[in-house]
């Protein structure tokens, strides 16, 4: 090797990369300040280093950073002029919200592009094999991997696949795709879609009951034509309604998405439509300007049917959220309001309402938490009883008490302000199955009981 440095050994650290990254010429010298690569730090017991080469030799309890991108190993090969890093045993690649373990890494911190092979760890919330994977600038693809929510040594189900494609807190994209409970396959897609977001729906079987509609067991099922365009079903089955399905497509474009459903809806009071068929526009939530506020852009058009009547119906409307206001060191203050509009072709209606809203959760301990509330809704005269408030002024509050490690009740209380009368008290006891779920709520003003019965990562 040509001419190397030795450093001595003990927590070294050595910055191998600060190169600038060039912007182009500024009119002032105020505005040619560049913009520069963050630098790559190297801790180790010992670490050789030569300068004609770049090439570089780190051995023991090894950690390589850059920003928030972390390399941990025992033994680290790299050259600083490349950018590039190569480890032949076990080590591990962490990011926020990842952290893997594989062998055969090879990474490139200028291009944050990189492989690993035999890797298992956790991609977000799910827990991932694969004989490799890619690491990509926002995205991750494993070539023949499982996914599970399931953190059993035997997973009480998961998926296993030729291919997954992950972009972390947005979807992932499954090929050929097979689902397991235990060591049975309940079923196989040549490709799968999942949304990575909150309130995404399971890849697998939801079972419960309704006072109202009786048991029923659901299955959600997506379909991705390309990047862009998938097909998406939510199947259901109620023993006192029958089979009630949903079908839907989406086309998602940079900014916003189209849809197109067609089937039953039913929101959380039980109140059922149909749309035959309805037409969506939603844009991507947005930051107004540089102000501390996001906002959100939607409309439909579509025809709705319950059981009395049909109409077709033109809505739109654009909401504001601020940022998280801290209040103390326990609790965080959102406030947020929009305005919709929605006409209906049955009694040739146009309905204006204004809403606002203010919700203070607090996070007293790991344990306890308490949520109080207070919405507006100017105009209650929606046509359809689905999805439409039932109180123009309501007051909540909520506690959630986690009582041991496998169990958890909360309450639920919501108040008409302008009748001056409780609404609603809600109290539902959640019992951890480990790798599933079990609801059980109880609505004393409605006097309905409600059981689901989920895989904990939906």
């Amino acid at each position: 090797m040509p001419k190397m440095k030795k450093l001595l050994s003990g927590a070294l650290f050595a910055a191998l990369i600060a190169f600038p990254t060039l912007t182009a010429a500024a009119e002032t010298d105020k505005e040619t300040k560049p913009q520069s690569q963050a630098p790559i730090v190297v801790e180790a017991d010992e670490i050789y280093f030569s300068d004609l080469t770049g090439a570089m030799f780190a051995k023991g309890k090894v950690v390589i950073t850059q920003d928030k991108t972390i390399l941990a190993g025992d033994l680290i090969r790299g050259n600083a002029k490349q950018n590039q890093v190569w480890i032949d045993d076990k080590a591990k690649y962490k990011e926020p919200d990842i952290d893997l373990t594989g062998s055969q890494i090879n990474y490139n911190y200028g291009t944050k592009n990189g492989t690993m092979a035999d890797a298992s760890g956790k991609i977000g919330k799910d827990l991932v094999t694969g004989q490799k994977i890619e690491l990509l600038p926002g995205e991750y693809i494993i070539q023949n991997g499982t996914i599970t929510g399931c953190d059993a040594k035997v997973p009480d189900y998961h998926v296993s696949a030729t291919k997954v494609e992950i972009w972390p807190n947005d979807r992932m994209i499954i090929h050929n795709a097979k689902f397991w409970i235990k060591n049975t396959v309940i079923y196989t897609m040549p490709k799968y879609q999942k949304s990575l977001r909150k309130g995404a729906e399971s890849e697998f079987p939801q079972i419960g009951h309704s006072s109202n509609d009786g048991t029923y067991i659901r299955q959600h099922l997506e379909y991705p034509f390309d990047d862009k365009l998938s097909a998406y079903t939510d199947l259901a089955y109620y023993s006192r309604r029958g089979f009630r399905p949903l079908y839907g497509l989406k086309y998602r474009e940079q900014g916003f998405t189209l849809g197109a459903i067609y089937g039953y809806s039913v929101d959380v009071n039980d109140n059922w439509v149909k749309r035959q068929p309805e037409f969506t526009l939603t844009f991507d939530t947005q930051q107004l300007f540089d102000l501390p506020i996001n906002y959100s852009v939607w409309g439909s058009y579509g025809r709705w049917r319950d059981n009395t009547k049909s109409s077709w119906q033109k809505s739109y409307g654009v909401y504001f959220t601020g940022f998280p206001i801290k209040v103390g060191s326990k609790s965080n203050l959102v406030l947020g309001t929009g305005f919709s509009n929605t006409k209906q072709s049955y009694d040739n209606s146009s309905s204006n309402s204004y809403v606002y809203d203010a919700t203070l959760t607090s996070e007293w301990s790991t344990d306890f938490s308490t949520y109080l509330g207070y919405h507006y809704r100017q105009n209650l005269t929606n046509l359809f009883a689905y999805d439409r408030p039932e109180m123009a002024r309501e007051g909540d509050f909520g506690l959630s008490y986690k009582i041991d490690r496998l169990n958890r009740v909360t309450f639920l209380w919501a108040y008409d302000i302008g009748l001056n009368r409780l609404h609603d008290a809600d109290v539902t006891w959640s019992h951890n199955l480990h790798c599933w779920q079990a609801d059980i709520t109880y609505r004393f003003k409605r006097s309905q009981l409600l059981i689901r019965f989920a895989t904990k990562n939906f």
